[in-house]
């Protein structure tokens, strides 16, 4: 049958973490991963933004690749709130890219990494782009420490609005893009210049990008 269309809403968490555990494999996303290289199926195509509208995420043809292609971002929350659980978090994070790595046929894999924390703190989203120097992203992940945020609420809307249409995502409907959400805090709603994560998450939708979200925590909202 066709190939089904990411949802425009986030997807259940695949997995959680409390402080000091150590992290299982994700499951859902292992298969999901096995399925893209398996099958390579093609995204579906984006619609046309309409007039006025909100544009496309930033996308480009890249050089070609017979084998499966994959664009993964992490979106990792670094507030002080996740003190305890940060490093699991990078853990976790860096598990699921050593099982696309050691995936049966070897994809050609680029990550991407963003740090959020709020407004008023030393940085909002630090953005780290898509490339294949996965050494890069993994110097950096290492580098992230909790600290800041203040109230619970933090600036997820900014995090995932960056991620879709900052990063420099492949444009061909074959590759596999995908972005995992990491933290234990929900999004501050009340800014109003913000980009709403329901918006954010419907234009990834239209663009094949898939959002998946990791729990770090025992908090459910």
């Amino acid at each position: 049958g066709p190939a089904s269309r990411p949802s425009m809403a986030f997807r259940r968490p695949l997995c959680s973490l409390e402080q000091g555990e150590t992290m299982q494999k994700p499951t859902a996303t292992i298969l999901g991963l096995a399925a893209a290289l398996a099958l390579a199926t093609p995204a579906p195509a984006a619609a046309s933004p309409s007039q006025g509208g909100p544009q496309p995420a930033h996308q480009r043809p890249l050089p070609h690749f017979e084998g499966p292609r994959i664009d993964v971002a992490f979106v990792l929350d670094t507030t002080g709130s996740m003190t305890e659980l940060i490093q699991g978090a990078k853990i976790k994070i860096w598990s699921i890219a050593k099982e696309m790595l050691d995936a049966q046929v070897t994809p050609r894999l680029r990550m991407a990494l963003i740090g959020y924390r709020d407004r008023g703190d030393n940085y909002v989203t630090r953005v780290f782009d898509l490339t294949e120097d996965i050494d890069q992203i993994y110097g950096e992940l290492l580098k992230f420490q909790a600290e800041g945020g203040g109230d619970r609420p933090e600036s997820v809307n900014q995090a995932l609005d960056d991620a879709v249409t900052l990063l420099d995502w492949d444009g061909s409907s074959a590759a596999y893009k995908v972005i995992f959400l990491v933290g234990d805090s929900p999004p501050k709603l009340n800014y109003p210049d913000d980009v709403h994560y329901r918006i954010t998450a419907k234009r990834a939708a239209r663009d094949g990008i898939i959002l998946n979200t990791v729990l770090a925590g025992s908090a459910q909202d």
